[in-house]
């Protein structure tokens, strides 16, 4: 989130990390602008050490238990040190609860985002090889969720459509124009939403070979930090998939095309047993689109954040809606031609 309102007394939560995290006194705590599923927090202790901690509203539909569980595995026991990992709790636990909320806490790296930095095409060669590599881990985890190739969003799609039939929001700009773009475009994303029902059933059919994934690893979750290694964080999608669910993140940043064939010669070098599978890159572009529309569209018609969280969210669903159908046709038609 960019903005707390969390409604987090910053006082207890600080009692509550020091009485399960063996880490000391705590000096500061402070809100800092990072993500967007959570509110990020940088804490000091009286022994000078910097910690990151995440707070996320409870979900039911994710395991975020045996996903941090499972991250713990790629740092410690796997020896993946690109791998940010939760720090146990001194009842040895990824994650604990705290007024409703799911709390992980992290070492804090010193770097910068390669989404802050913009340094994109220069690091591309490097993500791939990493990647590459994390993929050719051999994890054995029944708790981790499979791809079935669902839309888990259309459920809350078709809810916002109604909402912004129905509701009236002619007190507050955002609102009024997310409703009035959801009512335009809704021909459209129920032709999508169709679509991605139908794909689902050809997917199933084929058993497409499935490794450990990411599920999100956006220029935001990955950090440049000291004699530019990079990090890996964020990593509450983690599961099995087809190696596209990672991989189609970096045909584009900001609607901009990226070197891709650079990037997936490069992974293709170190992984040489992969098969790439355009149409499954498309399916992967389509649901993260939906997604997105889900996430904001809740937010910006459901949810009572504030003006300035609207705004942000608002902005942060242009690119999304209307479905950017040609750009994802441009980028899956570059693919094909490229293999």
């Amino acid at each position: 989130m960019k903005f707390d309102n969390s409604g987090l007394n910053l006082e207890f939560f600080s009692q509550f990390i020091e009485e399960n995290y063996q880490i000391g006194r705590i000096s500061s705590i402070r809100f800092i602008p990072k993500g967007e599923d959570g509110y990020c927090y940088s804490i000091k202790t009286d022994r000078n050490n910097h910690y990151f901690a995440k707070a996320q509203k409870s979900n039911e539909h994710l395991d975020l238990f045996n996903s941090l569980r499972a991250v713990s595995d790629l740092r410690y026991k796997y020896k993946k040190d690109y791998v940010v990992a939760p720090i146990q709790t001194s009842q040895q636990k990824s994650i604990v609860t705290f007024d409703n909320m799911w709390i992980s806490l992290y070492p804090f790296i010193q770097g910068t985002s390669l989404y802050e930095t913009s340094e994109f095409t220069s690091h591309l060669e490097q993500i791939a090889k990493t990647l590459a590599d994390f993929h050719n881990v051999s994890v054995h985890n029944n708790q981790l969720p499979k791809e079935t190739f669902q839309n888990p969003f259309e459920k809350k799609i078709l809810y916002l459509l109604n909402v912004a039939e129905k509701q009236d929001f002619s007190s507050n700009l955002c609102k009024r124009k997310t409703a009035s773009l959801f009512i335009k475009e809704r021909k459209d994303i129920e032709t999508a939403l169709k679509k991605m029902r139908t794909v689902q059933k050809q997917f199933l059919q084929r058993q497409f070979k499935q490794t450990i994934t990411h599920g999100d690893p956006n220029f935001s979750n990955i950090l440049r930090g000291p004699n530019e290694k990079l990090y890996f964080i964020d990593w509450g999608e983690i599961g099995f998939a087809p190696v596209e669910r990672d991989l189609m993140f970096f045909l584009e940043v900001d609607g901009k095309p990226l070197d891709f064939e650079q990037f997936i010669s490069t992974y293709l070098r170190n992984r040489p047993d992969t098969i790439i599978h355009p149409e499954i890159i498309e399916f992967y572009l389509y649901r993260w689109c939906l997604q997105e529309i889900a996430d904001y569209g809740y937010r910006l018609l459901v949810d009572n954040n504030g003006v300035e969280e609207d705004e942000h969210s608002w902005k942060e669903l242009q690119p999304y809606l209307p479905i950017p159908h040609l750009t994802m046709h441009d980028r899956i038609k570059n693919i094909v031609n490229f293999l």
